[in-house]
């Protein structure tokens, strides 16, 4: 019986897409260099943090990150098979042993491949359309099982939708980072757009800090009530950045609507389209 399965490549490209997520969600952290296939996952993990390395990796972290992977790639584990795999039942007992045996397959290489094995496939491959082949309108099915996928009770739409209109939030960057990564990182990537969105968002409170400051100091109040006006501008910051995010659209002009994007699926070489099959 064959069976389509994303490909390891595929699964990499979305393990690096969720960790440009988190830099892009925290963008004042430094920027770290990205991950190879062969590299060990807990080393890497050190690199991130300069304090950590040379230490040994909680157990907790390891736990939290079979987590994240799940939750990125909507595959179910216990987390037992995930221990398993790893063994990393010996890692919580004894680290040099784990070490010494069997820290060399824990790389993402390894992840990406067990990855792989759980992992629900959504197909973009072209169907059927009156005896003829249709790529398009495969790439538009796919489509809509990936929506239906990132957002609960999604609004009917249709392949002249525009895609902001159904998309926003959070539903809209899972959904373009699902897209970036079944692609293969063909489709454009947006992170450094949301990047500069974060830093208008911030250097806008800090001016509005200063300004509510000063109106304060004109007025010589106690000085307490510089404390909480900082804590007041807060939730008009997220409001504000909300808003921002909402009425924006970093989409290039020549992919707003779901038709733009299954065309370009469609006509392009990708692994979206072109995904393994296993007997």
């Amino acid at each position: 019986m064959q069976e389509t399965r994303y490909t390891e490549k595929q699964i990499l490209c979305g393990m690096y897409e969720c960790w440009e997520r988190d830099q892009t969600e925290f963008f004042f952290l430094p920027r770290y260099v990205p991950f190879q296939p062969d590299d060990r996952i807990d080393v890497h993990m050190q690199s991130r943090i300069p304090n950590w390395s040379g230490e040994e990796i909680d157990y907790s972290d390891l736990v939290d990150l079979y987590k994240g992977l799940q939750c990125c790639f909507r595959f179910e584990c216990s987390r037992k098979e995930w221990s398993d795999y790893f063994k990393l039942d010996v890692y919580d007992v004894n680290y040099e042993e784990w070490e010494r045996l069997y820290a060399g397959d824990f790389t993402y290489r390894r992840v990406a491949q067990f990855i792989a094995d759980r992992a629900t496939v959504i197909s973009f491959e072209p169907v059927n359309v009156i005896g003829q082949e249709c790529g398009s309108a495969g790439a538009f099915y796919g489509i809509q099982e990936l929506v239906r996928e990132v957002k609960q009770r999604p609004q009917e739409f249709g392949p002249s939708t525009r895609i902001r209109d159904v998309l926003k939030g959070n539903a809209f960057v899972f959904f373009w980072m699902k897209v970036r990564w079944v692609t293969a990182q063909r489709a454009p990537d947006l992170s450094q757009i949301y990047r500069r969105l974060g830093t208008h968002v911030v250097f806008i409170m800090l001016a509005s800090v200063m300004l509510m400051g000063a109106i304060l100091f004109s007025y010589r109040v106690d000085p307490l009530y510089y404390f909480y006006s900082a804590f007041a501008v807060i939730p008009l910051w997220i409001l504000f950045g909300g808003l921002m995010e909402r009425r924006m659209n970093p989409l290039p002009a020549d992919l707003q609507t779901f038709r733009d994007l299954a065309v370009w699926i469609a006509e392009h070489d990708s692994e979206a389209v072109h995904q393994s099959v296993e007997g």
